[in-house]
């Protein structure tokens, strides 16, 4: 069979389709006419595969290094106790508190997934930082087809000790 990209139709619950969790008129994801796969099954399927892509990728270049931006007053604090995730986001609404960490693997592309974001005025100050995927712990890879790299950015739940980072140097927006 040709390969293909799952096309997964919205279809409406029906008054003969009712249970105790769907009701009439709500909806959900049917399966690909083309091929038969559910979403839940293609799910599982992408999480299966970014979990290999993570362990190859963790295998075969375990010093990849991984950079970060964080606002120059932030300094101190990574100087102390390194990134820590639950800290004020730099890229969303002041409350939000991001449960990770997030790197890229040019300082370039931290730059454009962080830094560059519209809510820090122009001439804030920027510190970059770097670490090897290796130091990572348990590392959350989101891949895309989009970079020549293939990753779009690395994620980790895990504080990443200062011991491990490297300041690398600084800029303004």
């Amino acid at each position: 069979m040709e390969e293909h990209q799952c096309n997964f139709p919205d279809v409406e619950i029906l008054e003969s389709d009712e249970g105790d969790i769907l009701q009439k008129g709500d909806h959900v994801l049917g399966p690909c006419p083309t091929c038969g796969e559910t979403p839940f099954d293609h799910l599982e399927f992408t999480e299966a595969r970014n979990a290999e892509l993570e362990k190859a990728l963790v295998a075969v270049q375990p010093f990849r290094p991984m950079y970060h931006w964080a606002p120059r007053e932030r300094q101190k604090q990574i100087i102390r106790y390194g990134l820590r995730p639950g800290m004020r986001s730099t890229t969303t609404v002041e409350s939000y508190k991001a449960p990770y960490v997030c790197f890229a693997d040019s300082p370039s592309w931290a730059w454009a997934l962080s830094g560059e974001q519209r809510r820090f005025p122009k001439g804030s100050e920027w510190d970059l930082w770097m670490t090897y995927l290796s130091d990572i712990q348990e590392p959350i890879i989101h891949a895309t087809p989009d970079r020549p790299s293939g990753l779009y950015e690395v994620r980790t739940v895990h504080r990443v000790y200062k011991s491990k980072l490297w300041f690398v140097g600084s800029r303004v927006k």
